[in-house]
């Protein structure tokens, strides 16, 4: 009887998959012929999946839409607003940075975003690209009641230190988390940046330039729309099927299953 269940189940996700993806094939060739490709200051080839904020509902996506301010494509993820730098669709890569970061400038980072944050159980838009622990590490932001701080690993900002404290310091690497900040510090924010090529021990400087030059997220309308499918349409009786049923070792979850696509 668990084998049937089981084997029943695995027959519905198979089913779920291809469904999923000849609507999007079908989708794709549709709004080709039917949308016209949009467009936001530097960003010119904005089309499905995306979708920018004020084209026909048919165009892209909702769930993926971008908007655009100031001449500026914008993507908001988590409640954080960044800019998209760059959009391949051969890839599906989305490269964005914080909107306080990307020119260089010295300011805090409107949004913390941290590689667990991306992959929300409740969100399977957008997962980083590459190896994070090849890739990406973390800039961790503090503000600090000293200006005295004696780990070398903390970077101040200069152009954030003037006159009254608290005094904003940068750690840069997964050695510094924010369980080993300094004493008179407290946590502010952390992002992802990625990984200089090879100094450990880089200046705010460089830092500054790692941070403006973005990171790359991957899209997969899959992930989205499965896990949207199985959250309004399998029962409590099917999820237990899931956990309980299938034999040790073929477990399927959404990012499991799509993650072999």
């Amino acid at each position: 009887m668990r084998r049937e269940e089981s084997s029943n189940f695995l027959a519905f996700l198979s089913s779920l998959l291809i469904f999923l993806f000849v609507r999007d094939v079908q989708a794709r060739k549709l709004q080709q012929i039917q949308c016209p490709t949009s467009s936001c200051g530097d960003i010119k080839n904005i089309s499905n999946p995306f979708q920018l904020k004020g084209d026909p509902a048919r165009c892209g996506d909702p769930r993926f839409e971008l908007s655009c301010e100031s001449n500026k494509t914008i993507l908001e993820i988590h409640s954080g607003k960044y800019y998209v730098k760059r959009i391949s669709y051969d890839d599906r890569i989305i490269t964005v940075v914080d909107v306080n970061l990307a020119n260089g400038s010295c300011r805090l980072p409107q949004k913390s975003l941290s590689y667990g944050t991306i992959y929300d159980y409740n969100d399977y838009r957008y997962r980083i690209y590459y190896s994070y622990y090849d890739d990406y590490t973390y800039a961790y932001f503090v503000r600090c009641s000293s200006n005295n701080i004696s780990d070398p690993t903390y970077r101040s900002l200069p152009c954030l230190n003037i006159g009254n404290q608290p005094y904003v310091y940068v750690s840069y690497g997964d050695n510094n988390s924010i369980y080993h900040i300094p004493e008179s510090c407290s946590f502010n924010s952390m992002v992802l940046v990625r990984k200089a090529s090879a100094d450990d021990n880089p200046s705010y400087e460089t830092i500054q330039k790692l941070l403006q030059s973005g990171f790359d997220l991957k899209w997969s309308v899959g992930y989205a729309a499965l896990h949207n499918l199985i959250i309004d349409t399998i029962t409590p009786s099917k999820l237990s099927v899931a956990f309980h049923v299938l034999p040790a070792g073929t477990l399927l979850t959404p990012g499991l299953v799509l993650s072999l696509l």
